[in-house]
C-alpha cells in the first residue's frame, strides 16, 4: 500500500532545487570538496556549459542528459550557463557549495529565459525503512501550468485515489512522499481534473531504501508531460517519456463536406460536417497511416509523423471532388508573461482569399495563405476585444466578434472555414 503526505508545491529559491531527464551520469570524482554535476532539461538549448567565475567546469552537456561529476572547491561562484561555443550568459547566479557535498545542476526552460537549480543530493537513506522508498516532484519547465502527479497499481482509477503530489506549479519542488519500493504506474494530471490525462507510464521502478526527484518537462505542445526519476545520492536517471501526441481534426470542406480521418487505423472523426473544430485527441506518437474520407469516401492515404508530445491540427479544406489536408504544428506553450495571450490565425476557406486578423482595427496578421496557419502573435489580455477577419478582394469583414475576453495566460486559434455559402469564422480558446 501507498502512504505519503502531501503539501501544495513551493516555488524553488535559487540554489534550493536542481533536476535533469535524460542519461546516466558518471561517476563521482575524488578531487575538490564539492562533486557538481549538471542535467540538461531545456526545451531548446542543445548542449549547454556550466561556468563558474568564468572557467568553465562542465562542457557540452545535450539536451536530455546528465554530466559525469566535477571536484570543485567549496565556495561561492558567479555561475554562467552558456549555450556550447557561445560566450553570452544564458543566466548569471551567485550559489554557494558546501564542503563534503555533492550536487546536481539543473538547467531547464526555452533559451530565451533559461533557469538553473541546484538539488543538494545528501539526505541519510537510513532515514528510509527497508521496503521503501522517498519521491518528491519537480516542474522543471514554465509550460505545463499545475499538475497532479499519481503513482498507483496498474489497474486503479485516478478518481478512486490520491495524487501524490498535488497541484505543482512552474519550478515548484512537493514534499517528498513516501511509497513502497518496486514499480509504479505513473500519471500526470491537469491539477484538479483526473480525466486531463498528460502522462500515462505503466511501470516506473522506485529502489528500495532511495530518495527520487521526478523531474517533469512539457513536451513540444506544451500540454503533455515528459519526465524522468533522478536517484539521488550520486546515482541515475531513468526516463519516462511521453509515447502520445494530441491531434485534433479541422473540417473546413466547400458543400458542408463531411470529414472523417483515421489514424494508424483508429478513426479520429467521423462524419465531421464542414465547419467545424474537433477537440483534441491523443494519439500514438510515431510514422502511422493516415486516411482521409470525404462524405464517407477515402479521398487520400499515406504515412504522417507525430512527434511523442506533441500537438497537430489537421485541417482538411478545399473542394470536396479534390479535398486536401494540412498537418499543422501547434505551439500550446503558455505564454511567457502572465499577462499576455497568444493569438494565431489558420485559414481553411477556400473561397476566401489571403486574410487579414485585427485586434480593435490593428492588424496583427496579414495575408495568411489557404491553407495555412500563422504563426502566434502575443498581446495583452483584453476583457473586450474586437476580432475581425478580412481578405483582400471581400468588400466586408468575413468574421466578426465583439466584447471577445482574450483572458491572461490563454491560448488562442482563429479558423475562417469553408464548408457553408460564405465563409465561418470559429475562434477557439485551446489552452
Amino acid at each position: 500500500m501507498m502512504a505519503f503526505s502531501t503539501r501544495r508545491a513551493w516555488l524553488l529559491t535559487a540554489a534550493v532545487l536542481g533536476l535533469a531527464l535524460g542519461g546516466c551520469g558518471g561517476g563521482s570524482s575524488s578531487s575538490g570538496d564539492v562533486q557538481l554535476r549538471v542535467l540538461n532539461v531545456s526545451s531548446d538549448v542543445a548542449s549547454v556549459d556550466l561556468s563558474l567565475d568564468d572557467t568553465t567546469k562542465v562542457q557540452a552537456v545535450a539536451i536530455d542528459s546528465l554530466s559525469s561529476y566535477v571536484g570543485i572547491g567549496a565556495d561561492t561562484y558567479d555561475v554562467d550557463v552558456l549555450a556550447t561555443g557561445n560566450s553570452s550568459s544564458l543566466n548569471n547566479s551567485s550559489r554557494s557549495f558546501s564542503k563534503d557535498k555533492h550536487y546536481t545542476a539543473v538547467v531547464w526552460g526555452r533559451q530565451s529565459a533559461i533557469k538553473l537549480s541546484t538539488l543538494p543530493e545528501d539526505d541519510d537513506e537510513a532515514d528510509i525503512s527497508t521496503g521503501k522508498a522517498k519521491l518528491r516532484v519537480f516542474s522543471a519547465t514554465a509550460d505545463l501550468g499545475n499538475v497532479d502527479v499519481y503513482l498507483t497499481r496498474d489497474d486503479t482509477a485516478l478518481d478512486s485515489t490520491t495524487p501524490v503530489a498535488s497541484s505543482v506549479a512552474s519550478a515548484g519542488l512537493s514534499s517528498y512522499a513516501t511509497l513502497d519500493s518496486g514499480s509504479w504506474r505513473l500519471r500526470v494530471t491537469g491539477a484538479g481534473d483526473s480525466s486531463d490525462v498528460r502522462l500515462d507510464v505503466a511501470a516506473v521502478a522506485l529502489s528500495d531504501k532511495k530518495y527520487n526527484t521526478l523531474v517533469l518537462t512539457a513536451g513540444s505542445g506544451g500540454v503533455l508531460v515528459h519526465a524522468t526519476v533522478l536517484v539521488q545520492q550520486q546515482s541515475g536517471v531513468a526516463t519516462a517519456k511521453n509515447t502520445q501526441a494530441r491531434l485534433r481534426v479541422v473540417a473546413g470542406v466547400e458543400s458542408k463536406g463531411s470529414v472523417g480521418v483515421a489514424w494508424n487505423g483508429i478513426t479520429q472523426a467521423s462524419g465531421l460536417r464542414s465547419p467545424a473544430v474537433a477537440p483534441y485527441a491523443l494519439v500514438a506518437a510515431g510514422t502511422h497511416a493516415l486516411e482521409l474520407r470525404i462524405n464517407g469516401i477515402v479521398a487520400s492515404t499515406g504515412d504522417a509523423v507525430l512527434s511523442p508530445g506533441a500537438d497537430y491540427t489537421l485541417l482538411a479544406y478545399g473542394d470536396a471532388a479534390a479535398p486536401k489536408l494540412s498537418l499543422i504544428s501547434d505551439d500550446n506553450r503558455l505564454p511567457s508573461s502572465t499577462s499576455r495571450v497568444k493569438l494565431r490565425l489558420i485559414h481553411g476557406a477556400a473561397t476566401a482569399d489571403a486574410l487579414t486578423l485585427s485586434i480593435d482595427y490593428a492588424a496583427l496578421i496579414s495575408d495568411l495563405p489557404l491553407g495555412s496557419a500563422s504563426a502566434f502573435t502575443t498581446l495583452t489580455a483584453n476583457s473586450s476585444a474586437r476580432v475581425d477577419i478580412s481578405s483582400v478582394s471581400a468588400a466586408e469583414t468575413l468574421y466578426t466578434a465583439t466584447e471577445v475576453n482574450l483572458q491572461a495566460l490563454g491560448v488562442y486559434t482563429a479558423f475562417l472555414l469553408g464548408g457553408n455559402s460564405t465563409p465561418t469564422g470559429v475562434l477557439r480558446k485551446d489552452r
